[in-house]
């Protein structure tokens, strides 16, 4: 594991902070938020949310804020969200994040996961690629419950992810 700055390592736990902060921006508030400190990721969820006419769930994000992925040696920012609807309807996208440091401009979005397909649990990253473990919707689960297990793995190149079919299974 290499040495993390601890400047990157109080932004990392100031984010996740915020994003566990209730309204008055206190640990703990009855009434869960989950603004964080960054204006590109706040923007970036709700650009995409008004522009499928779907709503952001959340509960559902998941970050990785410790990873060099685009092997400039300094951190990027990885995140995990999921929205809902469109139109209240009850199915969800969920979309992966990466912010490159080497990239300052946009992130790199993809999607990641849809209801009937699958739904990412957990985001990892080393130099060149994002894996994901997923749960997967088998012929015969219900639209509530993936029963399957997998990983897809999401390959950095020319600034682009894209999946790597071989890290499927």
């Amino acid at each position: 594991m290499r040495a993390r700055s601890g400047a990157v390592r109080a932004a990392a736990g100031a984010l996740l902070l915020a994003a566990a902060a209730g309204p008055s921006g206190a640990a703990g508030a009855a009434i869960p938020t989950c603004r964080t400190d960054s204006p590109r990721l706040e923007n970036l969820i709700a650009d995409r949310a008004r522009s499928l006419e779907m709503t952001e769930s959340c509960q559902f994000r998941r970050y990785d804020a410790l990873d060099d992925v685009d092997g400039d040696g300094k951190d990027d920012f990885l995140a995990l969200f999921t929205l809902e609807g469109p139109r209240g309807g009850n199915d969800h996208v969920t979309f992966l994040a990466a912010f490159l440091s080497g990239a300052p401009g946009r992130p790199v979005v993809v999607e990641a996961g849809r209801r009937g397909e699958r739904d990412p649990v957990s985001i990892a990253a080393r130099r060149g690629e994002i894996a994901l473990d997923v749960l997967e919707y088998r012929p015969r689960d219900p639209m509530c419950c993936p029963s399957g297990k997998g990983r897809r793995v999401y390959r950095l190149s020319g600034g682009r992810l894209s999946l790597d079919r071989k890290s499927e299974r």
